[in-house]
């Protein structure tokens, strides 16, 4: 593979990361609600929450944080009662992070809040571009997991 192709894939991807942060991360900042979570506790709600359990390496993995910023992070959210950890039933040395039921009602909460800033920035998009950049993403993400698979 040549250099310029690798070299335009490096600039693709940060030109992705940008445009996702700018057009999609204002959905994991909130202000003033009851929890008063960052940025990192949201976005740990959310995985934690699609996963159903979790063990706190892969979401370290799933964040890129280090494994005593993982547990620092997992703390707090145990604090403000969102999720609890719990022995693995299969593997007595793992432990697995869930959310609580009041961990489950916010994570209904940001996962509408972020279903609505979607459709906020693709309301000027045709239903036919719509379906395209879903395909388009979706062919991105099984590449990406090839490529982490590997």
């Amino acid at each position: 593979m040549s250099g310029k192709f690798i070299d335009d894939i490096r600039y693709n991807l940060l030109r992705f990361i940008s445009l996702f942060h700018q057009n999609f991360t204002p959905a994991f900042r909130i202000k003033n609600d009851k929890y008063n979570c960052t940025k990192n506790q949201i976005k740990a709600i959310m995985i934690i929450g699609k996963s159903g359990k979790i063990s706190p390496t892969v979401l370290g993995k799933c964040m890129d944080m280090e494994k005593g910023s993982v547990t620092t992070l997992i703390y707090s959210l145990e604090e403000l009662n969102l999720v609890h950890r719990e022995d693995d039933q299969e593997d007595r040395r793992k432990v697995l992070i869930q959310l609580t039921d009041e961990g489950l009602k916010y994570y209904l909460v940001l996962k509408n809040r972020f279903l609505n800033q979607i459709e906020e920035r693709f309301f000027n998009l045709s239903k036919d571009e719509i379906i395209e950049f879903n395909k388009s993403l979706q062919f991105v993400v099984e590449i990406l997991e090839k490529v982490r698979d590997a």
